[in-house]
């Protein structure tokens, strides 16, 4: 894989050991220009549909990721889609960028993989590392889940509580990375991104080929905002659609840095300490990695930042499940936001809502 850092803009095959560029700037795969809808493997329902789509190889390890069910609802009184995210095989979003980040890994030869997670990407880590046979170990906030926390550990991963705040897990897996181990990161690796871009190219099908008006999604790390607007960039630069759908990144009120610089103009996200913990835990990042490019992202589609209480994501978590739809709180975020959303939206526009996590891993607040 060609990487590129977008604050420098250096340039160069992807190596394990270098999980970051020299200037501090996360890697991104080098955009992908002349889609062709004949590149799509019709006869696969995996992110693998698109291989050639991310330049690609077959994969050696897979878990049947993606092409997550779009369904119709009426929420205060017009249509919404749900994009079934949690019908991944660990119940998250996050496979799918684990799933190319761990074959990346594994062709590269490493056995050995560690993460910081607070609970969902660390569940990915550890089932993908079983699937491939890795070493995996998985640094997490001692207050993550328990529920969370036995999921990792079920996959034979090791899991390392972490006290303190959130912060102090990334800083052990650093600290871990530089001992010698491979850098499996939801944040920093750029296959993880790449394997975001698919929801928008699944989107685009499922849509009879087309963009959507607006995409709502949580955002701790923004990994898979970035990623549908990254893939339908390329979908844009390819001619396979006239404009991009207006991105809403949806925060916990108790912790939203992003809204906070989205607000105030800035062009990066500086940190900021959390008011109080919130139900929405996956959204628990002070400072996400890639700050830049998600307010480039949202600033450039014409979207929003919306902060959301608990209150308002317990109550939108509770409606969702009175649906049959059990999402986790961090979920729950995005739907809570939609009052917002549907006020500046057109009656005819289409309103995309992924439903990143299932209510299965933690403790019901029914």
């Amino acid at each position: 894989m060609k990487v590129f850092c977008p604050e420098c803009d250096a340039r160069e095959p992807l190596v394990s050991e270098r999980w970051r560029c020299d200037c501090g700037g996360a890697w991104e795969p080098v955009e992908r220009t002349g889609l062709n809808t004949a590149q799509i493997d019709t006869a696969g329902f995996s992110i693998w549909r698109y291989r050639r789509f991310l330049g690609l190889e077959i994969p050696t390890v897979q878990l049947g990721v993606g092409w997550t069910p779009l369904l119709r609802q009426t929420w205060d009184g017009r249509e919404v889609r749900f994009k079934l995210e949690f019908m991944a095989p660990t119940g998250s979003f996050k496979d799918r960028g684990t799933e190319v980040m761990v074959n990346l890994l594994a062709a590269q030869g490493e056995t050995y993989i560690v993460d910081d997670s607070s609970g969902n990407a660390g569940a990915s880590v550890a089932a993908y590392a079983a699937q491939a046979g890795m070493r995996a170990e998985i640094f997490v906030p001692a207050y993550a889940s328990p529920a969370k926390q036995a999921q990792i550990a079920v996959y034979g991963a090791e899991v390392r509580p972490i006290p303190g705040v959130r912060a102090n897990a990334k800083t052990a897996a650093l600290e871990a990375a530089e001992r010698g181990a491979a850098l499996a990161s939801h944040a920093y690796h750029p296959g993880f991104l790449a394997g975001q871009l698919t929801v928008a190219w699944e989107l685009w099908e499922q849509l009879g080929r087309r963009a959507p008006d607006w995409y709502v999604v949580p955002v701790g790390q923004g990994v898979q905002l970035l990623g549908v607007w990254l893939g339908f960039r390329a979908l844009r630069a390819a001619g396979l659609v006239p404009r991009l759908p207006r991105l809403v990144a949806v925060q916990a009120a108790a912790l939203a840095p992003l809204c906070r610089a989205f607000e105030a103009g800035l062009e990066a996200v500086p940190a900021v300490e959390p008011v109080q913990p919130s139900v929405a835990e996956g959204l628990s990042i002070a400072e996400p990695v890639r700050g830049k490019r998600l307010l480039q992202a949202i600033r450039e589609t014409g979207g929003t930042c919306v902060a959301v209480g608990d209150e308002a994501t317990l109550l939108a978590q509770r409606q969702l499940a009175r649906r049959g739809l059990y999402v986790e709180p961090t979920s729950a975020t995005a739907v809570a936001a939609l009052g917002t959303v549907i006020q500046h939206a057109a009656p005819d526009e289409t309103i995309i809502v992924p439903l990143t996590g299932s209510g299965l891993k933690g403790s019901p607040r029914m």
